[in-house]
């Protein structure tokens, strides 16, 4: 099998996740999962981190308020990051976390460093593991089993749809790929 690499950030497949994350501590799996079910940019995830109150349990997404989302170029100011049923499982997992103190800022080059560690005892190529291949994995993801849903995905992830189609929606997962992704995204915004 060959990697994805796609501007220096490696797309898992649903294996090399399951893989990945096996070989983090419990804490970090919670970061790991909230990261990458989120969609959330690193900086945006740890706003969040500090406000739990802007999860929407009952509907199923993360309300980014205006002020939350502090990428220069980012053409939307606030956000709904609409969740999958995995993914609204992971950030209950991670609010529990909050509340009992367990989740802690990670520095940037610290959380590769542990992303690092953790794909090389997974036998994971380590070319592309960086923090940002949580977020480009998800939007690949839903593109994979969802494309026809593209304006809601760009919605969400706070993308225009020119990135979509230049940058996710040619994404090379096979069938069996595909279908084992499915499980992940399903229920994203309110799919079945």
């Amino acid at each position: 099998m060959t990697d994805i690499v796609f501007q220096g950030a490696q797309i898992l497949n649903a294996q090399e996740y399951d893989r990945l994350r096996d070989q983090l501590n419990p804490t970090h799996r919670l970061i790991f999962d909230g990261l990458l079910f989120t969609g959330m940019r690193v900086e945006e995830f740890w706003r969040f981190v500090a406000h739990p109150e802007w999860f929407h349990a009952d509907r199923q997404y993360v309300e980014l308020p205006r002020g939350s989302i502090l990428k220069v170029k980012a053409k939307q100011k606030e956000r709904m990051v609409l969740l999958s049923n995995v993914g609204t499982r992971a950030v209950k997992d991670m609010i529990h976390a909050i509340k009992r103190g367990d989740i802690k800022k990670i520095s940037r080059q610290g959380w590769r460093e542990d992303l690092q560690r953790a794909a090389a005892k997974a036998g994971l190529n380590p070319r592309g593991i960086v923090p940002k291949m949580c977020r480009k994995t998800w939007v690949s993801w839903l593109m994979a089993v969802y494309p026809e849903d593209g304006l809601r995905i760009a919605a969400s992830m706070g993308h225009d749809t020119t990135t979509l189609i230049n940058h996710y929606l040619n994404l090379p997962f096979s069938n069996t790929e595909r279908e084992q992704i499915k499980t992940y995204v399903s229920g994203w915004g309110g799919r079945n």
